[in-house]
């Protein structure tokens, strides 16, 4: 097989991990949100670490290994534009916040939850100590900075307004979901309850 197409496949793999594993931490996250019991909010943390670790990490580590290898192989350089500066800077990024500040702030949550006795409802105090505000924010930042990075590598814009106007409508879109999806979470909780879990 040509080594080209190899690394594109390996690349669009590593990215669909990469996505498809957000996309579930993402679920995860507002199952814990919604959670009244603590169990259920030590689940949501168990699955939100099992997703990343095992799906949202290997695609990660999948792409930057056939990444800088296809900026390589393409023959193209790493700061000749500004989309693929872009793209691999905010990749790097992303590597680096997933691996420390969004790790530590999804094995706190997992601490904190395990921690509390299971008959004892869930309180704000509890959902506060187990989630920081920079934690929180680094959650909600991966979704929307994939989807910066998957817009510069359609759209490839030359100028490096298009890419800090991408990056500055993340961080805004990151702030609105850190505020809302508590509350649509909380809200939906008695929809979405099973007769065993609230």
């Amino acid at each position: 097989m040509d080594l080209y197409l190899l690394l594109r496949f390996l690349h669009f793999t590593g990215f669909m991990l990469l996505g498809g594993g957000l996309a579930a931490v993402f679920v995860s996250e507002w199952r814990g949100y919604g959670a009244t019991r603590p169990v259920v909010f030590a689940e949501a943390a168990y699955y939100t670490a099992i997703l990343y670790d095992f799906v949202v990490v290997p695609g990660a580590l999948t792409m930057a290994v056939t990444g800088p290898l296809l900026i390589w192989k393409l023959g193209l350089g790493y700061f000749d534009t500004p989309w693929l500066t872009g793209m691999w800077c905010l990749f790097v990024f992303e590597f680096i916040e997933g691996n420390t500040l969004t790790r530590v702030q999804f094995r706190r949550t997992l601490r904190v939850s395990r921690s509390w006795p299971e008959d004892r409802p869930l309180t704000e105090e509890v959902r506060r100590e187990a989630r920081t505000f920079i934690g929180r924010l680094a959650h909600f930042l991966d979704i929307p900075m994939v989807l910066v990075i998957v817009f510069l590598g359609v759209a490839r814009p030359g100028s490096w307004l298009a890419v800090g106007s991408a990056i500055g409508i993340a961080i805004a879109v990151a702030l609105v979901l850190m505020n809302v999806v508590p509350r649509l979470a909380e809200g939906t909780a008695g929809i979405a309850a099973s007769p065993r879990a609230a």
